[in-house]
Order: C-alpha cells, then sequence, then structure tokens
C-alpha cells in the first residue's frame, strides 16, 4: 500500500467518522511521515500516542486522537495495533501525564518496557539515549522483530521467561550478516558509526590525530590480557573478603578492619613505612578499591559488615568479565575524569611520558574540547592534578610502570621526574576503556 492508498484509507474514515476527519490526518501523518502505512509499527504507534501525543497536542485532544488512531488502525488490517490504541494501557499513560511531566515520562517509559518491543541492552549492543541514523535504524528494526514475534507467538510480554527470550532476538537481530553492506551487521553499523563520531568530534588537532591513529582498533572487543586475573588481583582479594558468609568485618568509622588493611597493604605493596598501617583510611588505594566496588554494585555494607552482591559473586568468578569490567571505568566516574583519562591513555598508548609531560600536552585539548574551570580556560596548572586521577586507578592494578625519580648529584635542586608508561596488560586495559568510551552508549554530550 504507497501514500494514496493511504490517503483513500484516511478518505474512508472520515466519511464513516466524520468528526475524526482531522484528527484522522494528523495520526496518518504522524505515523507515517509521508511514506505509506508500511513504515507503522507497533512501538511508533506507542511512540506517538504514549510520547508525541502528549507532549505535542493539548490534553483537550487527546481522546480524539486516540480514537482516530484506532479507527485507522482497523481500516488498515492492523487490529491488533487498533487494540493498544484503545487499551486500558494507553488510557493509564495518558492519565498520568495528565497530572504532569513530572509523571508523564516515567509512564511512558515503564509501559513502553512492558510492552515487549523495547529493545534490551545485550552483550552486542548497549542503547543510548543520543543516537546516529544507524542507530536509529538499528532500534527501529528491532522493535519490529520484537513486534512480530510477539505477534507470532514467539513469547508473550508478562509471562515467565519473555525478557530473556526477547534479549535472544535482540542479540539475533543485532548479529545477523546483512546483504547490504556485505557481511556487516547491525551491531557493526552501530560501533562503526559512534566510533566516527567519535573522532570526528574532536576540536584539537592533536586529539583528532591521536583518535584517528586507534579508531580502527576499536571497532571489535579488545581481547583481555593474558592473566586477567593478574590484573584484578586487588578487587578479586577485596571481594573474596566479602564473600565471607558473615561478610568482611567493619570498624565504627565503617572502615575494613585493621587486620584486612595490614594484609591488603603488604600483599599489593601499598606501604612502604616501618609502622603498618593504622586504618583504610591511611591507604589511598584501598579507599578508591572499595569505592569503585559500591559504585560498581559489587558489595554493599549491612551494619558493620561488608558484603558480596549477586553480580560481585558473578564476576568473583570470571575474572576475565571482572576485568572488562573495571577497565572500562575510572577513578571516580565524574564527565571530567572520564575525559582526562582518554586523554592520558591516548598519550600512552604512543609512548611513556612524566606526568607534567601529560598535564602540558592535554591541557589544550581540554579547553578545545570546550572544558573550563570558574570560567576560565584549563591551564596545565590546572589540569596536573587530574592527570593523577587516571594514574592511581591504574596504579591500583599494577598496569603501569614508573621509573624513579633522579636527583642531579652536583646540583641537589635538579631532578628527572619518573617517567610513566603502560605495560603490556595496561595497553589492552586502556584500548578497553577507549573502546567503551567511542564505541558505547552515549547520554550526555560528554561521552565524545
Amino acid at each position: 500500500m504507497n501514500t494514496m492508498d493511504m490517503d483513500r484509507v484516511v478518505a474512508k474514515v472520515a466519511t464513516r467518522r466524520p468528526e475524526l476527519a482531522r484528527a484522522t490526518s494528523v495520526v496518518a501523518d504522524a505515523l507515517t511521515f509521508g511514506e505509506g502505512p508500511s513504515v507503522i509499527h507497533q512501538a511508533r504507534v506507542q511512540y506517538f500516542l504514549w510520547w508525541t501525543l502528549p507532549r505535542s497536542y493539548p490534553d483537550d485532544l487527546w481522546n480524539e486522537a486516540v480514537e482516530a488512531t484506532g479507527e485507522l488502525l482497523e481500516e488498515l488490517g492492523m487490529a491488533r495495533l487498533a487494540t493498544i490504541a484503545r487499551s486500558g494501557a494507553t488510557a493509564d499513560v495518558l492519565a498520568e501525564w495528565r497530572k504532569g511531566v513530572d509523571h508523564g515520562p516515567a509512564a511512558f517509559r515503564a509501559a513502553q518496557a512492558r510492552s515487549g518491543v523495547e529493545p534490551p541492552d545485550t552483550a552486542a549492543l548497549a542503547w543510548g539515549s543520543i543516537m546516529g541514523m544507524d542507530e536509529v535504524g538499528a532500534h527501529e528494526e528491532v522493535e519490529r522483530r520484537l513486534a512480530d514475534a510477539i505477534e507470532s507467538g514467539e513469547f508473550t510480554p508478562g509471562t515467565a521467561g519473555w525478557r530473556t527470550k526477547a534479549a535472544a532476538l535482540t542479540e539475533a537481530a543485532l548479529t545477523r550478516p546483512l546483504d547490504l553492506p556485505p557481511g556487516q551487521t547491525l551491531a557493526g553499523l552501530v560501533t562503526t558509526e559512534r566510533v566516527g563520531t567519535w573522532t570526528g568530534t574532536a576540536r584539537h588537532p592533536t586529539l583528532a590525530k591521536w583518535r584517528a591513529e586507534i579508531a580502527n582498533r576499536l571497532l571489535n572487543p579488545i581481547e583481555p590480557p593474558s592473566d586477567p586475573g593478574q590484573a584484578v588481583a586487588p578487587m578479586q582479594w577485596l571481594l573474596e573478603k566479602a564473600s565471607d558468609p558473615a561478610g568482611a568485618e567493619l570498624t565504627q568509622s565503617n572502615y575494613l578492619a585493621r587486620l584486612t588493611v595490614v594484609e591488603g597493604a603488604e600483599r599489593f605493596g601499598w606501604w612502604n613505612f616501618e609502622k603498618p598501617p593504622r586504618s583504610e583510611s591511611d591507604i589511598h588505594q584501598l579507599i578508591i578499591l572499595r569505592q569503585a566496588a559500591k559504585r560498581l554494585g559489587l558489595v554493599r555494607r549491612r551494619g558493620r559488615r561488608l558484603h558480596l552482591t549477586n553480580q560481585g559473586r558473578e564476576l568473583l568468578a570470571d575474572p576475565e568479565r571482572l576485568w572488562e569490567r573495571v577497565a572500562t571505568e575510572t577513578e571516580d566516574d565524574g564527565q571530567f575524569t572520564r575525559m582526562v583519562t582518554e586523554l592520558v591513555a591516548l598519550r600512552l598508548l604512543r609512548s611513556g611520558a612524566e606526568a607534567r609531560e601529560l598535564a602540558s600536552e592535554i591541557a589544550p585539548i581540554l579547553a578545545a574540547q570546550g572544558w573550563a574551570v570558574g570560567g576560565s580556560p584549563i591551564t596545565a596548572d590546572g589540569v596536573s592534578y587530574a592527570v593523577y586521577r587516571p594514574l592511581r586507578w591504574w596504579r591500583v592494578f599494577n598496569v603501569i610502570t614508573e621509573t624513579k625519580t633522579v636527583w642531579d648529584k652536583e646540583n641537589p635542586r635538579t631532578w628527572t621526574p619518573p617517567r610513566i608508561a603502560l605495560t603490556p596488560a595496561g595497553e589492552r586495559t586502556v584500548l578497553a576503556y577507549l573502546r567503551a568510551r567511542a564505541a558505547g552508549p552515549r547520554s550526555s554530550i560528554y561521552d565524545i
């Protein structure tokens, strides 16, 4: 059925229901964008009724638009979609929108998730809220596949195991080889698009060069180090402590017990003084580690005990997955820290450097990307502390090497600062971080 046929359908509805003539025409345009009824599918109908309609039209027209949608879809032979338009779900979502913009969006998201046609995140691809054209196309293709599966009875939303089935169908749709481009997949198209966007949004020539140098290496998953357990040994150790049925003991101040602190300090070389550490607060590596474990949902505190979560237990048993999780993180998960971590990673992939070199090289890049401090452009001095955040994070997992400071015997005030370089495991780790940043889902402009 083409656009002219669609016009005839609209005219038939208008003849039968003159009072809905204008609303039917508006609905037809909103659902097809002039491309004909072949582009109508369940997710598009729901998006119009549950999101576009309440956001773009006065509420005294909503009921008329809903009724017109049902009539139009019925006339097109799309009885199941007409039922959705007339359903209690649609009425409930619009009732929430009538309460205000604080209620409507949440009601839309919940109803969309329950409907079964919202593509879930999978190992092949996690969806962003900011999408390029290829990602929009892939998302819609999966929406159609899920809707077809519901209609054919492959799964029924709300029944046991339906989310697992929806995830499997999504994964299959994303990884199925396409005819055009030959051999490509939807997931591959989205990844290529994201990496291209990441490369193309560099506002400084040095950043553009650094990103372009490694862009092709980020199109596919990064192989883990030969011994991922060694790279994540500190996190494994902490999770093992929390895996005790009674949990890891905490002090009244909610620090790890002193014996645990001393054990970690000795095992990982975190303490260089004669007297042992007094508490967790003496060891910044341990503070960083525990904060990360909590932020990633691997541990939780109950009373004066630190316990392993289900996710923590799964990753403790799988060093490779634990490395993948840790490698894509930063010390504090702040947007600025993530950007600085990217720049330090890109620079160290080229060669070793001193910390002050890193600061002086990345400061103008940060300024060009729009970062500022108190309204003033960023300087090397202003970014010098931030440079240590990724270095501290990677130091915890022993994936960087640092030469010792060398003092000039003839002039005690002259010294050669330590140079920092990546270990082989460190190169894999920073590449995994950069791939997550370049090819991962985007929900903010700061993600690029």
